[in-house]
């Protein structure tokens, strides 16, 4: 448990780190530092194009120019801010509560592992349609 419990405060800050660079980076300035190394190899326009300028976007609570920079944003947004909270949940449920370990863990592996797939689904799919292409 104690392992699973720091790589929930790991993640936690993984997420709260995105959520400050988010914020710190204006899409309009177009000042990110991190480039996407797959358009700079390819030339290639990747499937997740413009998500650190929408996330920049959704920090200011500008959905409609999120959604022009990368439509899947919203929902990939709402993961991680949903991850976030269930860190924080799940971590103060294993500290605290006299509920099984055991499923407190499995029921936050499938929750997370769902919530995922729902939210990433427009990704996947480019992603394996552009793997197709290649091939």
């Amino acid at each position: 448990m104690k392992n699973y419990l720091s790589v929930n405060i790991i993640l936690a800050g993984v997420i709260i780190a995105v959520f400050i660079y988010s914020g710190l980076f204006s899409a309009s300035d177009a000042d990110h530092p991190v480039p996407s190394f797959y358009e700079e190899i390819t030339g290639e326009t990747s499937p997740s194009s413009g998500m650190s300028r929408a996330f920049s976007e959704l920090v200011r609570g500008r959905l409609d120019s999120a959604r022009a920079f990368n439509q899947d944003s919203p929902l990939v947004f709402a993961f991680f801010l949903i991850q976030l909270v269930q860190r924080v949940v799940v971590t103060i449920m294993l500290l605290r509560t006299g509920i099984k370990q055991r499923s407190i863990l499995l029921a936050d592996i499938l929750l997370s592992f769902g919530l995922f797939l729902y939210s990433f689904k427009g990704q996947i799919i480019k992603m394996i349609a552009l793997i197709g292409s290649v091939g």
